[in-house]
């Protein structure tokens, strides 16, 4: 398997940068920092740093958040932001949405809150950006595209939640992704199911005609891992198409 957007997300979402700047930190400190590691530390820098092929299809979420101590310790990277769940409420309740802990949440996912409609636990994720930064944008997009969602595919999304829920891997949820794309990836505690890759967001969806045109569209959902395949071999939901890794 080939090195998916997922783990680029998951990656990202830890706060490791995919191609670290070395601008203030000098090779030949970097190479001496890596070669004094244990072996299996030592082992998952230079897989990281010379990006050996196929290194990030096999990473587990240990891997990554050592890779992420490291790098802290080399100056690479910032330490992570603390944020309470008490101050995400308060924060997301500031621009109109009211949050919970979900149940299940992922280790990666830490800052991931609920959001719930008509019986899916739809989740947001901005990822501590405005407690870094001071800019809301990410929250304002993860709100704009829970809503285009719920307006467009929350019938579809339902039915794939249900599904999932039946596979019993515990608490299930949706969490609103994607870029210019709208993406719900339903996920548990262990980590991401599968991606349903939905509409571009600028796509025209004021009026109802545009809505339900959106809704009756097929859709592609892809499994994360292809060990995950095999449970969605059975879904039959009409408007999706289960597409499998090369």
């Amino acid at each position: 398997m080939s090195f998916p957007y997922y783990w680029a997300y998951q990656l990202l979402s830890t706060g490791l940068p995919m191609t670290p700047s070395t601008d203030a930190v000098s090779a030949q400190k970097i190479i001496k920092y890596v070669k004094g590691l244990p072996a299996r530390d030592r082992q998952l820098m230079e897989g990281f740093f010379s990006r050996t092929e196929g290194f990030f299809d096999n990473l587990g979420l240990d891997d990554i958040s050592l890779i992420s101590t490291h790098l802290r310790l080399l100056g690479l990277t910032k330490p992570p932001v603390e944020q309470t769940d008490e101050q995400r409420i308060e924060m997301w309740g500031h621009y109109g949405l009211t949050v919970s802990v979900p149940d299940g949440r992922a280790r990666f996912s830490g800052s991931m809150m609920l959001a719930p409609h008509d019986g899916v636990p739809y989740c947001v994720n901005e990822d501590t950006h405005y407690a870094r930064t001071g800019s809301d944008d990410r929250i304002r997009h993860a709100i704009g595209h829970r809503q285009m969602m719920i307006d467009c595919y929350h019938a579809k999304i339902k039915a794939l939640y249900n599904y999932c829920l039946a596979l019993e891997r515990g608490p299930v949820w949706v969490l609103t992704g994607g870029g210019a794309r709208v993406q719900a990836f339903f996920g548990y505690e262990q980590g991401y199911l599968a991606n349903l890759c939905l509409d571009l967001q600028d796509v025209p969806r004021q009026t109802e005609e545009q809505r339900a045109e959106l809704a009756g569209r097929t859709h592609s959902l892809t499994p994360n891992f292809e060990h995950h395949e095999p449970l969605f071999e059975r879904l039959d939901i009409p408007g999706v198409k289960v597409s499998l890794h090369d």
